[in-house]
């Protein structure tokens, strides 16, 4: 990680974890001494930062921390911070029932509309997965499971919907599912087998039985 990198994530965790406050000024000069680093090389981490809606910098004024309602809550650097932050049950939870919201729905559109190429990306990370499985790999597991979810996403052939793959990639990367392939196995084989009901229900089932990603009690 370069030291422009190094010091967004750094401040970016600072302020989820609120030592860098909402409404609190963020100053260059003290952070280049901090990070040792250049002022340019700090305001342009901070264009970062200003980019996910995390501060605001104006004329005259300077550069200020911004509340957690502000935040780009689907951008993927966010929803990792959030989710090694403070409040990581909460924001399991949300991202639990985001993608219970949508990744049913997705696999019912991808049985119906039938993309070949989103298919056999399902099916080429589906094998991924399983030889991950087989090596006892879990890092080429959670990068083919992200895969899967993300192609079963667009698979759905809605433009809109298929945004929605960059938050349920980002939650997959931040946390990672248990190395299961028999649920993923039953959503691919009834999408492929263009069952509509069966996909929408075996993807619902998925997500309720994986482990990291059940909402925990009120």
């Amino acid at each position: 990680m370069n030291l422009h990198a190094r010091i967004v994530d750094e401040l970016g965790r600072l302020i989820v974890e609120g030592v860098l406050g909402d409404g609190q000024p963020l100053v260059p000069e003290e952070l280049g001494r901090r990070f040792a680093a250049s002022r340019t090389v700090v305001r342009e981490a901070l264009r970062v930062l200003e980019s996910k809606g995390m501060v605001t910098a104006r004329p005259r004024v300077g550069t200020w921390t911004l509340p957690p309602d502000a935040w780009d809550a689907i951008d993927p650097d966010v929803i990792a911070w959030r989710v090694n932050g403070p409040d990581r049950p909460r924001h399991l939870r949300e991202l639990a029932e985001l993608r219970l919201a949508i990744e049913p729905q997705a696999a019912r559109m991808a049985a119906q509309h039938r993309r070949p190429d989103e298919l056999s990306a399902m099916a080429a990370a589906y094998e991924s997965m399983a030889d991950a499985v087989e090596r006892a790999d879990p890092e080429a597991f959670r990068d083919a499971d992200s895969r899967f979810h993300a192609a079963l996403i667009r698979a759905s052939g809605n433009a809109l919907i298929a945004q929605l793959q960059v938050p349920v990639v980002a939650a997959l990367r931040a946390n990672g599912e248990p190395m299961e392939l028999v649920a993923h196995s039953r959503v691919l084989t009834l999408v492929l087998a263009k069952n509509a009901d069966g996909a929408e229900s075996a993807a619902r089932r998925l997500l309720e039985t994986v482990a990291p990603y059940r909402s925990p009690a009120p």
